[in-house]
């Protein structure tokens, strides 16, 4: 064997020796002692001490290694009866040679002199080198492919999951102005408790209205979101996040300190697919990010969609600092309850409501200090205009009326809004004692076209400077059509005067946003900062008031005004801001709301 090592090690370790079904550190040791025994099966040859039939000392020192290999599991048994008949082959191959060649004795070096005295063969430095660095390659190589000896090394599975999340504490105030009127009806509320009865002869009861005048001060609140995203292939990963909440509005994750100290609620906020067929193109489905180029003059930054969406994104050959970029989608918004109405046998057929959304624009890299971006987008938001219902005979029993599942399922404030129940009087009641627990749904349909323009520049090739703009107009507002319907419109906004006449409405389709952030518009290392000032407009039916920011004006539309804010990096994606939004209504009565902020943020 040691001249079969020594043929390997003169061909400069081109044959390599391996040992079927055993680790690559216990070959090195099976190797180590088969080149020992065989060394002194070569001595003992050239001595005459090896023509026996029985198993020399050496021969039995490479058998109890291999058998020993056996009993702690290393190798199999059929694998230890390949090496012993290895061994005993090459032993007496090398037996056979040295006979034939006694000139080979040359190779013993300090030959035995006297009884007792052991040959030792001579391997040259050369031959222990190739071993060493043969050995040292086949453990680097399993300990790469087994990731049992690099430092910081995991599974494969560990590897393909990624962690993300953030956390928000704040200390927040509601200024009130003290002009505000204190008559503001909270149709929201109306409608969560599933009616109020507007009768004052059958119910005296105050409307619910809002507080509009009395300040709230140090409301501490916090936000946390925890997400999982799972790569399942090179073109599928899945995604799950858990975040905080007061509730399960869509518009925010923000949850209110007290109670009492009691807990606080976790919600499912994301559970998507993420399909990319190709490199600039990609397919979500579940509950995910907005996918569009917005602000929150339309959709909160906390707002997660539910749906199906496409979006690309391509550089254009000709000219690739010219991306194109555009996002498709279909989101569900409000399903006709399965059973509805529940105590008939006859049910409502379904009346989703729907969000259809597309959007085109390009990304324009002009230079290194300067960034252009624009879209034009549609949202069709479909079924959503409420109607009055059939007769309703809720004095004989009914618990519903045939277009209760017309009624929004979330609401802020400003959008116009009509009766939705056609309630019959009870005959055997007196004129005008027939109760009346109303309903409200919108009174137009929402079909949003909306241009968004943003600027990236430097200032003095070094401040960094965005300008942000956006326009949006509702295609379907329409007054005439509102007033010809069977139940007239009323303004959310407006005072417990729920049949308002058409002189006194007013509304409009129209918001915008200007913006100015200087720094850093999104601080991610330690000393990054930036300064903002914006100004929104925002009519009541401009878009839908259930999705936009929650903050400016406390939420919805029917509001004008604009918003400070500032932001530092006090370490790695850590940082300090403070915002103070001051809004105050479009039309109808006084209701001037000022926000302010301090928050502490992080995100990993």
């Amino acid at each position: 064997m040691i001249q079969r090592m020594q043929r390997r090690g003169g061909r400069g370790g081109e044959e390599r020796a391996s040992v079927s079904g055993s680790r690559v550190g216990m070959t090195a040791l099976l190797t180590l002692g088969m080149v020992c025994a065989a060394g002194a099966a070569h001595a003992q040859s050239l001595e005459a001490q090896a023509a026996s039939s029985a198993a020399s000392p050496s021969e039995s020192t490479v058998i109890n290694l291999i058998n020993l290999l056996v009993k702690r599991g290393v190798i199999t048994q059929q694998s230890a009866d390949d090496l012993i008949h290895e061994a005993r082959t090459e032993a007496a191959q090398a037996k056979a040679a040295n006979a034939a060649r006694p000139a080979a004795a040359a190779a013993i070096v300090n030959a035995p002199t006297q009884p007792g005295d052991v040959a030792v063969p001579y391997v040259p430095q050369v031959v222990r080198e190739q071993i060493r660095d043969q050995v040292k390659q086949e453990v680097i190589a399993q300990a790469k492919a087994e990731n049992w000896a690099q430092p910081n090394t995991f599974p494969d599975w560990v590897s393909r999951i990624t962690l993300d999340g953030d956390l928000r504490v704040r200390d927040e105030y509601h200024f009130y102005g003290s002009g505000n009127t204190n008559n503001v009806t909270n149709f929201a509320a109306i409608n969560q408790a599933g009616g109020f009865d507007v009768n004052n002869n059958t119910n005296p009861t105050q409307l619910p209205t809002v507080n509009t005048r009395e300040n709230r001060n140090n409301l501490e609140r916090y936000r946390a979101r925890l997400g999982v995203t799972a790569l399942l292939s090179e073109q599928l990963k899945a995604g799950v996040q858990l975040a905080s909440g007061n509730d399960n509005g869509p518009v925010s994750t923000t949850s209110t300190a007290g109670g009492g100290f009691a807990k606080k609620n976790i919600w499912l906020n994301k559970a998507f697919f993420d399909y990319r067929p190709t490199t600039w193109a990609n397919v979500l489905a579940g509950r995910f990010d907005n996918p569009f180029f917005t602000s929150d003059l339309l959709f909160s930054s906390d707002l997660e969609m539910d749906g199906l969406a496409a979006r690309f994104a391509r550089a254009l050959p000709a000219h690739p600092d010219v991306t194109l970029f555009g996002t498709l989608g279909v989101f569900p918004i409000q399903y006709t309850a399965e059973s509805f109405p529940s105590n008939s046998t006859s049910k409502a057929g379904s009346d989703t409501k729907w969000m259809f959304g597309a959007q085109v624009g390009a990304d324009w890299k002009i230079n290194r200090q300067n960034r252009l971006k624009g879209a034009v987008a549609y949202y069709d938001f479909q079924n959503m205009r409420g109607t009055l219902s059939s007769p309703c005979a809720l004095y004989l029993g009914a618990t519903s009326c045939s277009t209760d599942n017309e009624a929004p399922a979330f609401m802020q404030g400003g959008n116009t809004l009509l009766a939705l129940r056609n309630i019959v009087a009870n005959p055997n009641a007196g004129p005008g004692l027939t109760p009346e627990p109303q309903l409200f749904g919108l009174a137009y349909n929402y079909r949003l076209l909306d241009i968004k323009a943003q600027w990236d520049t430097v200032i003095a090739d070094r401040l960094k400077l965005r300008l942000d703009g956006e326009y949006v107009r509702n295609l379907a507002y329409d007054e005439d059509k509102a007033f010809s319907a069977a139940s007239l419109p009323v303004n959310n906004y407006e005072t417990s005067n729920i049949n308002a006449t058409r002189s006194d409405y007013r509304s409009g389709p129209n918001g915008f946003l200007a913006k100015v952030t200087v720094g850093d518009p999104e601080p991610v290392d330690k000393g990054q900062w930036n300064f903002s000032v914006a100004y929104k407009y925002l009519q009541p039916d401009a878009t839908l008031d259930a999705f936009n920011d929650p903050d400016f004006h406390l939420g919805g539309t029917n509001a004008r005004g604009y918003v400070l804010g500032a932001a530092y990096a006090v370490a790695r994606d850590t940082w300090v801001s403070a915002r103070y939004l001051s809004a105050k209504e479009i039309y109808g009565p006084p209701v001037s709301i000022d926000v302010l902020q301090l928050e502490l943020n992080a995100r990993f």
